[in-house]
């Protein structure tokens, strides 16, 4: 089987992951074995999550099958799904593939959460962990968008600061066109809050998107 991660970007991400990681993730991979449509998306999930963790120990994957007991324990219904650090917590999730543009925010994100660190302005640190609500936001991406992983990082950086209360999602719109088609998803990153208002097209400050979220 061919590697997705050469040798040099291999390098790379072990110095990252030595120099910032301080604890170690899990990755939860949901997969459908019978589902020969998503397959290739399924496959790649799994095998990027395991590439990721031959590179450091501070990476453990764990894949379910549809119809496992865990896939109801997390509330899992679509695949694939990737879940960051979940027994922890963390409420930051993948519908779809991590695959293109999004591999390097899949990347950073995992990183942050390692450090229980969100990276947020101390002001944006301050509104979101006061949320009084529990608050699901949706990122409509597509692979080859350059702009999609900012606004993916930036909900996730939310998630962390947030643990607990808000949900990220980050949903890949190609492998999942019913979900993008409830809310005409045509320009990406799309942004969708509480499974019904969409509140911002493209990547927005993070102050705007932190009183976005505040708004919901």
């Amino acid at each position: 089987m061919e590697r997705l991660i050469d040798e040099e970007s291999r390098e790379e991400l072990k110095k990252k992951f030595e120099s910032e990681m301080k604890r170690k993730v899990d990755l939860l991979v949901f997969v459908d074995p019978t589902d020969t449509e998503h397959k290739e998306f399924s496959d790649f999930s799994v095998q990027i999550s395991n590439e990721l963790a031959e590179i450091t120990d501070k990476i453990n994957v764990r894949v379910y099958e549809k119809g496992s007991p865990e896939c109801e324990k997390y509330k899992v219904s679509r695949f694939p799904t990737v879940l960051i650090d979940p027994d922890s917590g963390y409420k930051i999730r993948y519908t779809g593939a991590p695959a293109g543009q999004e591999g390097w925010g899949f990347v950073e994100s995992i990183v942050l959460v390692s450090r229980d660190e969100s990276m947020l302005t101390p002001l944006s640190e301050e509104k979101l962990r006061n949320l009084d609500k529990e608050v699901n936001i949706q990122v409509y991406v597509t692979p080859s968008c350059p702009y999609c992983p900012m606004a993916v990082v930036l909900a996730n950086k939310a998630a962390i600061a947030a643990k607990g209360k808000v949900e990220s999602e980050c949903v890949e719109a190609i492998e999942n066109p019913d979900l993008a088609g409830l809310y005409s998803v045509s320009a990406v990153p799309q942004q969708v809050v509480n499974n019904g208002a969409v509140i911002s097209v493209g990547v927005q400050p993070e102050d705007k998107f932190v009183d976005d979220i505040l708004k919901a």
